[in-house]
């Protein structure tokens, strides 16, 4: 019988060592975590030192200002009144527009998910109709309502529903069989089965699809404004650009992109606090 023989002082030494590594995981995690944070901040930042620089230096042509130049027209223009009021009339059209369609869309995708036969006999039309930009109705609106506000809000609402439609969709169809059947074991009828299984089951969805649906909505109200001479941020661009005004145009497409981040952001964290329980937001903070 072959004699067992304690381990080594190099064996403990190792397995120690690879203890040690071990436990020291989270610290350096930790270490690394503020510089990963800093990364796009400096990326962003280079790339607008680099865009001064040639602009600065002749490489750019007149048409594109230096990062230095938009901020200070960005400086003047945000206090005034008619800054103001234009930014007032393009939230109001984009948060009405989302408001409705996100509704609408809710209310359809539950409506397909839950009803096999109504998805088998519109997926077709819907399929087609998904792809179409909400830009292109525009013609037909203008003649119909004319260049008024209601037409932006109204295609803002169109551009919402589809993201907001497919992603509930696709959320009550991926409900579990399990909790379907648990429901009726239960007894319990179809406004309760939708108010305990479906909605909390498709809230992720339904999250995702509105930070799709608010970039989408942003971007077209923008678009009408711009082509229709809508009040808002959109029609001053273009008078800005068809006047020849670059930094302050620059400076008011800068200000629909930071609100463009700020929506999401905002977005994001109440999807966080709203979903702290599910799955998805327990593995992003790990």
């Amino acid at each position: 019988m072959t004699a067992l023989t304690p381990p080594t002082e190099v064996e403990s030494t190792a397995d120690s060592s690879v203890g040690r590594s071990r436990d020291d995981l989270p610290a350096v995690r930790a270490r690394r975590r503020p510089l990963l944070r800093a990364l796009p901040w400096v990326t962003t930042l280079a790339i607008l030192g680099l865009e001064e620089l040639l602009s600065r230096t002749g490489a750019l042509p007149e048409e594109v200002p230096a990062v230095t130049t938009v901020i200070g027209a960005a400086v003047a223009l945000v206090p005034t009144p008619d800054f103001l009021l234009s930014l007032t009339a393009t939230l109001q059209q984009f948060g009405i527009g989302l408001v409705v369609g996100a509704l609408i869309g809710v209310a359809l995708g539950v409506a397909l998910g839950g009803i096999p036969l109504l998805y088998r006999l519109t997926h077709v039309v819907l399929d087609f109709l998904r792809f179409v930009p909400a830009v292109v109705y525009l013609p037909l609106l203008v003649l119909l309502m004319g260049a008024t506000p209601q037409a932006s809000l109204f295609l803002a609402a169109l551009g919402t529903v589809w993201p907001m439609l497919f992603q509930t969709y696709y959320g009550v169809v991926g409900i579990p069989p399990i909790l379907k059947d648990t429901g009726r074991v239960f007894g319990l009828r179809p406004h309760q089965r939708l108010t305990a299984i479906v909605l909390p089951a498709v809230l992720p969805f339904v999250a995702t699809g509105l930070r799709i649906a608010a970039s989408h909505a942003l971007v077209v109200v923008v678009a009408v404004q711009i082509i229709t001479a809508v009040p808002g941020l959109g029609r001053d661009i273009a008078v800005y650009a068809s006047n020849g005004v670059y930094p302050e145009m620059y400076a008011l497409v800068a200000v629909v992109g930071i609100i463009g981040v700020l929506l999401n952001l905002v977005l994001e964290t109440l999807e966080r606090r709203a979903l702290h329980w599910h799955a998805s937001q327990r593995e992003t903070r790990s």
